[in-house]
C-alpha cells in the first residue's frame, strides 16, 4: 500500500516537473534579447519598393516606416509578429522565426491606383491625377468588331458624348466633351496621337494599334494644349512593346450589315397613294377651283390592290459584307523594343455603290543605345480608297428624295431597262434615283503618312532632355463623274449635259518638340516633377480643281474629254509657337499641387493679339491617407481634386484678321480692264476664343477596391467667341469677323464601377452619366439672335437667355376642324377651315395679337440633352464571357427633315399613311393631326413647326459579343486563341419617328445642332470573329 502511495507520489512530482519545464521554455524565449530586423516592402506585381510604409510590432507601441527605397530597421523578438500597413495595399502580418532579415510583398487592393494614366507631356499614376481625366484600354473593348475606335467608346466615358451621325463607310465619329463650347469656331476635340496633334482625326488610325485612350476633360489638364484645347483634348497612345515580350498576333472579323427596320417612315403604298391623290384633285376642284379633273393614273386606284409598286427607300439598299484582318509582331530586349502592325479593312455600305478600303501599315521602336540615352521612332503609312455618292448625309439628298417619289412607278421596265425620269401629273419631275445612285462616280484615294522620332537624353539623375521631330502628310485625289442620266434631282428630270471633276490636295505639316524633365524626391516625402520646353509647328495646305461639262458620252468619264474645262488652285499655311511649363509637387503622395502655363503664339491673329496666355492650378488631397480615415474600414482609397484652367480656340481662317483683295474688271473707254478690289475686312484685334474653367472632384473606392466611383463638378466660360458680325452698308461689306460675345457652361458627371461576382461566376459593371448645361450670356454688340446658317430666320436660334442651337418656329395646335372655331381663332390671312392651326405666341407689341404671323415663332425645342449616359455590363465564367455595352440620351429634341416634306400636303410628293385620317369635311374631320390637302404656300409643310421637332430619347444596345476562349496552355504553337459572336448596333428604343436618334452634332457648328437630314443610315452588323497569339 505504500509502495502504491509512493508511485502515486512520484508520478505526481513527475508531472509538476514536466509542466514547469514546458512553461519555462516559453517565458525563456520572451525574456531573450530583441532581435534587429532589416527589411524591404516591394509590390507584388512590378517588384517596385514602396516607401512610407508602416511597419509595427503588434500588441505594442513600436513601429517605423520604410525609406524611399522601402527598407525598414525595428526592434522585435523571436515569434513576434510584425504588422505592414499601407493606404492601398493589403495588410500583412509576418511571425519572427529568427531570421534578422525578411523581405516582404504587399498585394495592392486596387490596382486601379497604381494605373499609369497619360496626362499632357507625360504620364501619372491615377492616384496622382488631379484632373477631370477619363481613360480606357482598347484591350478591354478589343473584341468589338468596327473600324472605328470611337464606336468603340461609345457609353464608356463620362463627359464626352460620342454620336454616329452617320453610316457612310470610313465616316468619322463626332466627339463632344461637356458639350459644344463654340457657335462656328470648331467643337470638335483636338486629337493628339503619340504626342502629335493630328491633322487626319482618328479615321486613319486602326484600332488595333491603339493601346490606350485618354480623354483630358477640363480646362487644367488640357491647359499645356493652349489654344487648341477649349473642346477637351483626346491622347491616343500606339502599342508598344515591353521587355521579354516576344509574340505574333493575328485577328479577324467578317460581318454582315443591314438597315434595321426601325424608324423607315411607313409611307403609302400605291393604292393609298392614288386615293390620296384623287382626292386630292376632288379637294381642288372643290375649294381651289381646279377643272383640270383627275388624272387617268390615279382616278381608279383599285388597280393597284394587290400590288406592291415601288419602295424607292429599300431599293437603295442591300446586306453588305465588312472585313477586317489584323497581324502584330511584337519584340521586347533590353536593346530593342519593336512593334510592326498591319491591317487591312473593308466595309461596303448598306446603300448601293459605296464602300470604304483602307490599309494600314504601323512600326513603333524604341532603341536603347546606353543607360543614358533611348531612342524612339514612330512610323504609319495608310492608304485610303472610297467610294459614296456625295451629299447623302446633306438636305435634299438622294434618300429623302426617294421618300417622296410616286410609288405607283417601276424603278425598272419589264425588259430590264430602267426608265431615266419620271414626270407624274402634278408631282416634281424626279430622275430614277436607283440610276443615281448607281451610276455616279464618286472615288477618293488618300495615302497618308505618320511619323514621329525622338531621342531621351538622361543629363543627371532624375533630369531628362527629350527632342521630337513629328511629320503628318496627307495626299488626296477625288473623281466625279455624274452621267447625263444621273444628271438630275428633285424638280430637275434628266437627262441633263453630264459633268465631272477631278480635284487633289495634300497638306504637310511639322512639328518640333523640345522638353527638360525633373523629377526628384526628398526626404523620402517631398516628391517634385518640373517640366519645361517648347514646340514649333508648321501646317501647309494646297489643293487644284477641273471641272468639266459638255462630254461626248456619258462612257469616257475622264476629265479630258469635256469640252469645257474650268480650273482652280488654292494654298494656305499656319503656323504655332508654344512655350510650357509645369510643376508638380506631393507630399507623401497625400497633398498633391500641379502649376501649369502655356503661352501660345499663332499666325491666325494680327501684330496685337498673336499671342496668347493659357495658365492653370490643380490641387488634390487622398483624404484616406489622414490618421482619422484609418478606421473607415469600408474606404480604401478618397481623393478630392479642385482645379482651375484657361484654354482655348482658334479654329478661323487662317488668314481671318487680313483685308482680303480680289480681282475684279472694269470698262474703261470700252476696253476692259483688269484690277483689284478689296473683298473683306481686316481685324487686327481679333484674339483667342478662351474657355475659363473650374472643376471640383472625388475619386473614391470602397470594399477592397470592389467598387469605385468619381464625381466631377464643373463650370467653365467661353469668352470672345469668334463669328462673323454685321457692319454698316455704307462700308461696302456685309460682315467682319470678330470676338463677339460669351458663353457659360456647367454640369455634373458621375461613373461608377463594380464588380459584382468574383468567384467562378464574374459579373462586373460600369456605369456614367452626365448632366450638361449652357446658356448664351452675350452675343455681338447688341445681343441680337443668330440663326443656325447665320440668319436670324433660321429653324435653329442661339439667343442671350437660351441654350445653344434652340429650335425656333411655329406651334402646332391642330386643325381648324370646323367654320365656327376657324371664325373665333387666330389664323393666317390665307388660311381656311381644315388648314393647321398654329398658336398666336406674339404680335408686334409683345402680346398676342389675335392673327398668325412671323411674330409668333418661337423657342419650340432644346437638342441639347438632359443628360447621356453609358452601362457596361461584363460576365464570365470559365472560358466563355459576354459583355454588353448600353448608351443612351434623355430630352434632348431632333427636327426630322424628311417627317416635315413626307406631311406636305400640296400633292407633290408621297406621304405618311397617317395623311388617311386628314380633314376631309366638317363632317369628315379626320384625326385632328392632318390638315386637307391644299396646294400654296399656307400648308403645314411651308413652315417650321413643332409638328416635326420630336424626343429623341433613346437607348441602344451599342454591342453585345459572346465569346469563347480556349484552353492552350498545353499547347506548342498557341499562348491564346479566342473566338466570338458579336451584334454591333443591335437593338434602339426611342419614340423618336426618324431613321437616327443620334442625329445632329457633326460639323463645326454650334449653332445648327440637332438636325436630321436623314441621312447614310446606321447599319446593323452581325460579325463572328477570331484573336490568336503565338
Amino acid at each position: 500500500m505504500k509502495r502504491k502511495i509512493l508511485l502515486i507520489e512520484s508520478w505526481k512530482y513527475a508531472a509538476i516537473f514536466i509542466i514547469s519545464l514546458l512553461l519555462y521554455f516559453p517565458l525563456s524565449s520572451k525574456a531573450q534579447a530583441p532581435l534587429a530586423i532589416t527589411g524591404t516592402v516591394r509590390d507584388s506585381v512590378n517588384s517596385e519598393s514602396i516607401a512610407g510604409v508602416t511597419v509595427s510590432l503588434k500588441g505594442t507601441g513600436a513601429g517605423t516606416q520604410t525609406d524611399a527605397n522601402g527598407k525598414f530597421k525595428i526592434s522585435a523578438p523571436v515569434g513576434g509578429v510584425l504588422v505592414f500597413s499601407y493606404i492601398g495595399y493589403k495588410q500583412q502580418q509576418i511571425t519572427i522565426q529568427g531570421s534578422t532579415e525578411i523581405s516582404v510583398n504587399l498585394s495592392a487592393l486596387s490596382q486601379s491606383l497604381k494605373e499609369v494614366v497619360v496626362v499632357s507631356y507625360g504620364t501619372q499614376s491615377k492616384r496622382e491625377v488631379t484632373g477631370a481625366i477619363s481613360q480606357i484600354k482598347v484591350s478591354e473593348v478589343k473584341d468589338m468588331p468596327v473600324a472605328n475606335i470611337g464606336q468603340k467608346l461609345q457609353g464608356k466615358l463620362a463627359g464626352v458624348q460620342i454620336n454616329e451621325n452617320s453610316g457612310t463607310p470610313g465616316s468619322e465619329m463626332s466627339f463632344r466633351i461637356r458639350g459644344a463650347a463654340s457657335i462656328n469656331a470648331g467643337n470638335n476635340p483636338l486629337i493628339v496621337i503619340d504626342g502629335f496633334p493630328s491633322q487626319s482625326g482618328l479615321q486613319s488610325l486602326s484600332p488595333d494599334e491603339i493601346e490606350t485612350i485618354t480623354v483630358l476633360k477640363d480646362a487644367s489638364s488640357a491647359a499645356l494644349y493652349g489654344s487648341r484645347a477649349a473642346n477637351g483634348v483626346i491622347l491616343v497612345t500606339t502599342k508598344q512593346a515591353k521587355v521579354g515580350q516576344k509574340s505574333i498576333e493575328f485577328s479577324a472579323y467578317t460581318g454582315v450589315q443591314s438597315v434595321p427596320n426601325r424608324g423607315k417612315p411607313d409611307l403609302m403604298n400605291p393604292q393609298e397613294f392614288a386615293e390620296y391623290k384623287k382626292e386630292y384633285y376632288e379637294d381642288a376642284a372643290t375649294y381651289e377651283g381646279y377643272t383640270g379633273g383627275v388624272p387617268a393614273i390615279y382616278a381608279n386606284p383599285s388597280q393597284y390592290a394587290g400590288k406592291p409598286g415601288t419602295n424607292w427607300f429599300d431599293i437603295l439598299l442591300r446586306n453588305a459584307i465588312s472585313q477586317n484582318y489584323n497581324l502584330a509582331i511584337t519584340s521586347g530586349t533590353t536593346d530593342l523594343k519593336s512593334v510592326v502592325n498591319l491591317n487591312y479593312n473593308k466595309q461596303e455600305g448598306v446603300m448601293l455603290n459605296s464602300y470604304d478600303q483602307r490599309f494600314t501599315a504601323r512600326s513603333n521602336n524604341i532603341y536603347t543605345a546606353s543607360d543614358r540615352l533611348t531612342l524612339g521612332v514612330n512610323l504609319e503609312l495608310s492608304y485610303g480608297n472610297n467610294q459614296v455618292v456625295p451629299g447623302l448625309d446633306n438636305g435634299r439628298n438622294i434618300i429623302e428624295n426617294a421618300f417622296l417619289m410616286d410609288p405607283t412607278v417601276n424603278y425598272k421596265n419589264a425588259d430590264g431597262t430602267y426608265p431615266v425620269s419620271f414626270s407624274q401629273p402634278g408631282m416634281f419631275p424626279n430622275p430614277n434615283y436607283y440610276l443615281v445612285l448607281t451610276q455616279i462616280t464618286n472615288k477618293t484615294k488618300a495615302a497618308r503618312v505618320l511619323a514621329n522620332g525622338f531621342a531621351e537624353l538622361k543629363i543627371i539623375d532624375g533630369l531628362k532632355f527629350k527632342s521630337t521631330i513629328n511629320v503628318n502628310t496627307d495626299n488626296t485625289t477625288n473623281r466625279q463623274f455624274t452621267p447625263s442620266t444621273a444628271q438630275g434631282g428633285l424638280g430637275s428630270a434628266p437627262p441633263n449635259p453630264a459633268s465631272g471633276s477631278y480635284n487633289t490636295s495634300n497638306f504637310v505639316t511639322w512639328l518640333s518638340e523640345n522638353t527638360l524633365n525633373y523629377k526628384k524626391t526628398v526626404g523620402g516625402k517631398h516628391n517634385f516633377d518640373v517640366l519645361a520646353g517648347y514646340t514649333a509647328q508648321k501646317y501647309s495646305f494646297e489643293n487644284s480643281s477641273i471641272d468639266g461639262s459638255q462630254f461626248p458620252d456619258d462612257n469616257i468619264q475622264w476629265i479630258n474629254a469635256a469640252t469645257t474645262r474650268i480650273g482652280n488652285v488654292g494654298a494656305t499655311q499656319w503656323s504655332y509657337l508654344r512655350y510650357i511649363g509645369r510643376f508638380n509637387y506631393n507630399y507623401d503622395q497625400k497633398y498633391l499641387l500641379q502649376v501649369a502655363f502655356a503661352r501660345d503664339g499663332s499666325s491666325k491673329f494680327g501684330d496685337n493679339t498673336k499671342y496668347g496666355n493659357f495658365p492653370s492650378v490643380n490641387v488634390g488631397w487622398v483624404a484616406s491617407d489622414e490618421a482619422f480615415m484609418k478606421n473607415i474600414k469600408a474606404i480604401n482609397f478618397l481623393k478630392l481634386r479642385a482645379s482651375y484652367g484657361k484654354v482655348g480656340n482658334n479654329n478661323i481662317g487662317d488668314y481671318s484678321y487680313l483685308a482680303s483683295v480680289n480681282t475684279s474688271n472694269y470698262v474703261f473707254s470700252n476696253q476692259v480692264t483688269p484690277g483689284k478690289v478689296l473683298s473683306g475686312i481686316g481685324n487686327n484685334n481679333l484674339t483667342w476664343e478662351t474657355t475659363t474653367g473650374y472643376d471640383f472632384g472625388l475619386d473614391l473606392e470602397l470594399f477592397d477596391g470592389r467598387i469605385s466611383f468619381t464625381y466631377d463638378y464643373y463650370k467653365k466660360k467661353t469668352d470672345g467667341l469668334l463669328y462673323g458680325i454685321d457692319v454698316p452698308v455704307q462700308s461696302g461689306f456685309s460682315t467682319i469677323t470678330s470676338n463677339i460675345g460669351r458663353f457659360d457652361f456647367w454640369g455634373h458627371e458621375f461613373s461608377i464601377n463594380s464588380r459584382n461576382l468574383t468567384g467562378a461566376l464574374k459579373w462586373n459593371t460600369g456605369f456614367n452619366i452626365s448632366f450638361d448645361r449652357n446658356i448664351v450670356k452675350q452675343l455681338g454688340t447688341n445681343n441680337a439672335p443668330i440663326g443656325g446658317y447665320g440668319e436670324y430666320w433660321d429653324d435653329n436660334r442661339t439667343a442671350v437667355g437660351h441654350p445653344i442651337g434652340m429650335f425656333y418656329g411655329y406651334i402646332n395646335t391642330g386643325v381648324y376642324m370646323t367654320q365656327q372655331q376657324f371664325d373665333t381663332q387666330p389664323h393666317d390671312a390665307t388660311a381656311m377651315v381644315g388648314t393647321a392651326r398654329f398658336k398666336d405666341v406674339s404680335g408686334p407689341s409683345g402680346v398676342p395679337d389675335g392673327k398668325i404671323d412671323s411674330y409668333d415663332r418661337t423657342f419650340i425645342g432644346n437638342p441639347n440633352p438632359t443628360f447621356t449616359y453609358g452601362i457596361t455590363n461584363s460576365f464570365s465564367y470559365k472560358n466563355l464571357d459576354l459583355s454588353i455595352v448600353m448608351a443612351g440620351s434623355v430630352g434632348n429634341d431632333i427636327a426630322d427633315d424628311a417627317f416635315q416634306s413626307t406631311e406636305n400636303l400640296d400633292g407633290v410628293f408621297n406621304v405618311r399613311k397617317g395623311v388617311a385620317n386628314r380633314w376631309r369635311s366638317e363632317q369628315d374631320p379626320g384625326d385632328g393631326i392632318y390638315p386637307r390637302t391644299r396646294s400654296g404656300t399656307t400648308a403645314d409643310f411651308r413652315n417650321f413647326t413643332s409638328r416635326q421637332v420630336f424626343k429623341a430619347t433613346y437607348l441602344a444596345v451599342k454591342n453585345i459579343t459572346f465569346g469563347y476562349t480556349l484552353p492552350v496552355k498545353k499547347s506548342k504553337y498557341f499562348k491564346s486563341f479566342r473566338a466570338y459572336l458579336s451584334a454591333q448596333n443591335a437593338f434602339i428604343f426611342t419614340k423618336y419617328p426618324g431613321l437616327n436618334p443620334e442625329a445632329g452634332i457633326a460639323g463645326l457648328n454650334g449653332l445648327n445642332q440637332g438636325r436630321d437630314f436623314t441621312g447614310y443610315p446606321i447599319p446593323r452588323v452581325l460579325s463572328v470573329g477570331v484573336n490568336a497569339s503565338f
